[in-house]
């Protein structure tokens, strides 16, 4: 703690004052971006968590869009018979065709038309029917598959713009941190300033006061020293307790 002379002449008490809130806003700038810190830390693992999720979904639900878009021929050709090979080999395709056909055959034999004419076209027409209904079915389902597929991807960029927010956001903390720290530090230093520059003018007022005494006849001997030669400042450092001025 700043003695009496100090706080009147040096700005002692402002030091003070200016060092402990220094001690306050380093507190406060280590502790806030140990804080930050860990909150950016948590939400980017969270948010990565949650993308890497969307992310394994649109690589699962990716394999149904791209027999989808075959199937339609956006891929060409090739990618189209691929996609229609994929359709004739699926599970219950080849079933239902059978059952339906051997409904027929079973209701014309009954009747007495199993090797007509009519009976072939009926399971001609049945087959095709059937088919193109189980078709449109399928690609049904892969219109499904397709809509997840994007949704996932929706949710995996959304998790991608997420990070960037939260990183955005983390930068914009840390400059506002940064910006109370210099702007409380700054403070500091005024306030040691304003006592410094107040004890400097209290210390020249004193030994002008001294001067003006000295040179009127006052304390005796002092204006005999003033007289011959001694400063104002000689006067101050006496009355300080820093040594004799010259001339004693």
């Amino acid at each position: 703690m700043a003695s009496f002379l100090d706080t009147l002449f040096g700005g002692g008490a402002e030091k003070d004052a200016a060092n402990a809130n220094r001690g306050l806003y380093q507190n406060y700038f280590g502790y806030g971006q140990d804080f930050l810190g860990q909150g950016y830390q948590t939400g980017q693992q969270n948010l990565n968590s949650a993308t890497d999720l969307y992310k394994n979904l649109a690589g699962q639900y990716g394999k149904g869009t791209s027999l989808y878009l075959d199937a339609l021929g956006i891929n060409g050709a090739d990618a189209a018979k691929n996609a229609q090979s994929a359709f004739t080999t699926s599970p219950g395709y080849q079933q239902g065709i059978d059952a339906g056909l051997d409904a027929i055959n079973r209701r014309r034999a009954a009747a007495g038309m199993a090797n007509s004419g009519n009976a072939d076209l009926d399971a001609l027409n049945f087959a095709q029917n059937n088919q193109n209904q189980q078709y449109n079915n399928w690609l049904s389902a892969l219109s499904g598959v397709n809509q997840n597929n994007i949704t996932a991807t929706q949710g995996q960029a959304a998790g991608y713009g997420s990070l960037a927010d939260l990183a955005s956001q983390y930068a914009q903390n840390q400059t506002g941190l940064l910006g109370n720290y210099t702007s409380g530090m700054t403070s500091a230093n005024n306030l040691e300033a304003a006592g410094k520059a107040a004890g400097a003018k209290n210390l020249l007022g004193a030994g002008l006061s001294l001067a003006s005494l000295a040179a009127g006849g006052g304390f005796g001997g002092l204006g005999s020293a003033l007289k011959s030669g001694t400063s104002a400042l000689g006067l101050g450092n006496l009355f300080m307790g820093g040594g004799s001025p010259s001339g004693y």
